[in-house]
């Protein structure tokens, strides 16, 4: 069995799509042959290839304005007959992160990916919907606060490679929401001063 897994983050390096990639990687292990490729590359050539045969598609993004990253969305537009032709056995998976506390905020996202499969004629697997996706390098996946996160790969590892598919799944980390939410300040404050700003220019013109 052939997965591509997709990266759909403009991140060349250290994003959180591409934590729970290798985290699904890892869970499949021998069972089949992962093939990595990230959009941030661009190179629909590179692309073909990644999904090319493959029995399963799974594409992990994070949250843009409620949406798919441009780049991912004009990728899709453009290479969807050419996936159809490539892999047209192949179901399509989705893992979708945000910035929020709350999973659900990613509904909109999936919705798209959903429609994409529609318009395709491609079969729809299940979604992801992963909240607070900043907190993806605070531990190991499956560990302290990304335990609800080990187990919601732990589930849709066994789907894919049972080619089930299955509800579409949102959660939220294993960390109180106030905690999270004075992180996030905190970072917010920490990237102003790096800046040259204060933290009520955070809040407008001041």
């Amino acid at each position: 069995m052939k997965i591509a897994m997709i990266n759909g983050s403009p991140k060349v390096k250290d994003s959180a799509s591409g934590v729970i990639l290798n985290a699904l990687k890892e869970r499949i292990g021998e069972a089949a042959e992962c093939v990595l490729y990230s959009t941030a590359k661009e190179d629909k050539q590179e692309f073909m290839q990644a999904v090319s045969e493959s029995e399963a598609i799974v594409f992990a993004f994070p949250l843009f304005v409620d949406g798919i990253p441009s780049h991912l969305l004009r990728l899709l537009d453009e290479v969807q007959q050419n996936i159809v032709d490539a892999a047209p056995k192949a179901m399509i998976y989705a893992v979708v992160n945000n910035g929020f506390y709350e999973g659900r905020q990613n509904i909109l996202a999936l919705e798209m990916m959903r429609n994409f499969c529609i318009r395709s004629g491609l079969e729809w697997g299940q979604g992801i919907g992963v909240g607070a996706g900043g907190m993806t390098n605070a531990a190991p996946v499956g560990k302290g606060p990304l335990k609800k996160l080990g187990l919601a790969l732990d589930m849709l590892s066994a789907n894919i490679l049972s080619g089930k598919d299955a509800e579409d799944y949102f959660f939220e980390p294993g960390f109180p929401r106030f905690l999270y939410k004075a992180a996030v300040h905190m970072g917010w404050k920490t990237q102003a001063k790096k800046n040259g700003l204060k933290p009520k220019q955070l809040y407008g013109d001041q």
